[in-house]
């Protein structure tokens, strides 16, 4: 439930960020913790080294292609975990102290049954520039935080670049769906 509301309020905003970056090696300490993980570093050139692989004659890979030249950089935590309760909020204390600017302003907050879900944007001179998402829910832990212009209603293009398909399928109950290969047929869902 609370992941849908989280994937509604992104496509809401649908407006442009820059975020500052934000020191996420904090979260390192659940690395060894989770059943499983995903975590994801990629500065500009990493992106931009990504994209130049991408085709622009396939509209799919052509909008990611378009939308990476604005980002600066992708970093993202996501932990799974055995058991519920592995993360408590005051965990994210290192995380969300570095929000205490006036800069950052948090414009969603769902705190409900010890799970926590915040978004936070970034602003200068009344432009938003800057992206943190923190969701805290039950046996998972996710972090995200994007440095770089881009249209949130486009996120899900980005799934083409390398790893990032996890970004697509934040909010979704299933397993993440690799990105499709160059010139591979996009597989068709059976739901």
């Amino acid at each position: 439930m609370m992941r849908k509301f989280m994937v509604a309020a992104w496509m809401m905003v649908a407006g442009t960020c820059l975020a500052q970056q934000i020191d996420l090696k904090s979260l390192d300490k659940f690395a060894p913790l989770a059943k499983s993980k995903t975590e994801i570093a990629m500065d500009e050139s990493m992106l931009k080294s990504a994209a130049s692989f991408l085709d622009d004659k396939n509209a799919q890979e052509g909008t990611a292609k378009a939308i990476s030249k604005n980002i600066k950089g992708i970093f993202l935590r996501s932990y799974e975990f055995n058991q519920k309760g592995a993360v408590k909020p005051e965990d994210l204390k290192v995380v969300l102290d570095q929000l205490k600017t006036p800069n950052w302003n948090r414009f969603l907050r769902n705190e409900e049954d010890g799970e926590l879900t915040e978004i936070w944007m970034h602003t200068t001179n009344g432009q938003s520039d800057g992206l943190l998402l923190v969701s805290a829910e039950g046996d998972e832990l996710t972090v995200i935080n994007l440095v770089g212009t881009v249209n949130l209603s486009d996120l899900s293009s980005l799934g083409n670049l390398g790893a990032l398909g996890n970004l697509s399928n934040i909010g979704n109950s299933k397993a993440p769906t690799p990105a499709p290969q160059p010139g591979a047929e996009p597989k068709k869902d059976d739901d």
